[in-house]
């Protein structure tokens, strides 16, 4: 799934979101400080926007634009935003999902024209390439897209009568596809990552409301399992899931009610779950990200152009504040 939040490796928080009058705005905050905003482009510019932000402190974002075109902004630390259009109109039916490679290398995944799957690339310096993953009919709602060790791409989609589609390549190779869940599963856009071990883990919401989590090791066939039962994660909201180096995963999904829910588990151990809100915001995406002293952050979109930051330190109870 597009990820709304990255934390950078000195604590400061990066938040895009879709602000008022289809702006898009940029909230970020160090530790200890207050949020401060800017806005990048002005109305009727962005949809759903997708953030990374690469070792040397470049933040990049990727956005559905006007009628339907693909547009990239970048900013490095102290400087202005700068843009380019990746793809004209008519090209993108989806939200984006950005990653950055280890080498400078930005992908973009989306769904394009007639339900197919695209893949947009670029290395620094050099022109935006693409290329199809899968043709008509083959990707639905938001594909997600991540980058394990070794430089193998690993997407996931919602495929053809509601299944769940794994794809993958190599740099320089063909997409390689395989079918995670069957027909009539998967009823929102999947969130994918992959741990250090190889193994890949899939979320999104299954059939009933509930939340459902898929799973393989390298080299071996898909499993699943829920998470939480029926009438759990309701439409049309998708779950976001950050793994960590030690093997935990975290998922933030929106729960019955618009409320926003928090569930985590070690390997080998059996899902948690916390509210992280009582009421008085009714929720219809989230974002999750994990910092490596356990610490998680979730921006969360509500009715509107509402935009809202929780954070919780392990064994703490939920915190948040109101960012747009």
């Amino acid at each position: 799934m597009a990820s709304s939040i990255f934390v950078r490796a000195d604590g400061e928080a990066d938040i895009v979101a879709r602000g008022p009058g289809g702006t898009l705005m940029y909230h970020w905050a160090t530790p200890g400080s207050a949020w401060r905003s800017t806005q990048v482009a002005g109305p009727g510019t962005t949809s759903v926007p997708s953030i990374f932000v690469r070792p040397d402190g470049e933040a990049d974002v990727a956005v559905q634009g006007p009628d339907f075109s693909l547009t990239y902004y970048w900013a490095t630390p102290g400087s202005a935003w700068r843009s380019t259009r990746v793809a004209g109109a008519g090209a993108i039916y989806s939200a984006p999902s950005l990653v950055v490679r280890p080498g400078g290398q930005a992908d973009i995944v989306v769904r394009g024209p007639d339900f197919s799957l695209v893949h947009y690339w670029a290395t620094p310096g050099a022109a935006w390439r693409s290329e199809q993953i899968a043709g008509t009919g083959t990707a639905g709602y938001v594909p997600s897209i991540f980058v394990r060790a070794g430089d193998r791409a690993d997407v996931a989609t919602q495929g053809p009568d509601s299944s769940l589609v794994h794809h993958w390549a190599t740099p320089g190779s063909a997409w390689r596809s395989a079918q995670i869940a069957g027909p009539r599963t998967t009823y929102s856009a999947p969130s994918v990552a992959v741990r250090p071990d190889g193994q890949a883990d899939v979320v999104a919401r299954g059939r009933g409301d509930t939340l459902m989590h898929y799973w393989a090791p390298s080299a071996s066939p898909w499993r699943g399992a829920e998470v939480v039962g029926p009438g759990t994660t309701v439409s049309p909201s998708a779950p976001s899931l950050f793994v960590g180096p030690d093997g935990r995963a975290d998922i933030a999904a929106i729960g019955p009610g618009g409320t926003l829910m928090h569930y985590w588990a070690r390997p080998g151990s059996p899902w948690r779950s916390a509210q992280v809100t009582a009421g008085g915001e009714t929720f219809l995406a989230a974002s999750i990200f994990v910092r490596p002293d356990g610490r998680a952050d979730v921006a969360a979109l509500g009715n509107g152009a509402a935009l809202l930051y929780y954070w919780a330190a392990p064994r703490s109870g939920w915190r948040g504040t109101r960012l747009q």
